[in-house]
């Protein structure tokens, strides 16, 4: 069977590594900035690292983080059935590793058939491991770019339309200066 305590020990240990990292990432020693950076106090910003680690702890969690609220359940739910499906595939790898072991003639149909399971099961858990660390890396990498891009704004001083008419094609662009 698989030791849910040590999972849970190694999980709860990567979490408040990743919070405690992040927390000390982002306080700065009042006493070393200069005169003029102390008061830009009103500009938000948050920080890509700490961004990136929030999502390699708990994917969504950056999302979070960084104010993207719909695409943290996404994430998390990915993470989540990829790891139900790690689990349940191992389970079952080992119940027809553990069979295949007991045959005493392994040239039967039987010993053949319990070796192509016990195959199809690893190599769906080693295919569930791929996905679940391309949803970390993605997580990660959306959360990195949603931290740079947290005081982007979007508003109608840039305009771009595309128009037509039956002979001719319009491209209209409006700048605004305020």
């Amino acid at each position: 069977m698989i030791n849910y305590s040590k999972s849970i020990l190694i999980c709860l240990i990567l979490l408040f590594s990743g919070v405690s990292h992040s927390y000390s990432c982002e306080q700065s020693d009042s006493l070393n900035t200069p005169k003029n950076q102390q008061s830009n106090s009103n500009y938000l910003s948050k920080s890509p690292s700490g961004a990136i680690y929030r999502s390699l702890t708990i994917p969504g969690w950056g999302q979070l983080y960084t104010g993207s609220y719909w695409k943290a359940p996404i994430f998390f739910a990915g993470a989540s059935t990829l790891a139900y499906f790690i689990i349940s595939n191992n389970s079952e790898y080992k119940k027809y590793a553990d069979e295949y072991n007991k045959l005493a003639d392994k040239t039967t149909i039987q010993a053949q058939i319990t070796k192509n399971k016990r195959e199809y099961y690893r190599d769906n858990r080693d295919l569930s491991a791929f996905y679940l660390l391309g949803i970390y890396v993605l997580a990660a990498v959306d959360a990195y770019v949603d931290a740079h891009l947290y005081n982007f704004t979007v508003d109608d001083n840039l305009s771009f339309n595309f128009s037509y008419s039956k002979n001719y094609l319009y491209l209209n662009l409006k700048y605004h200066i305020k």
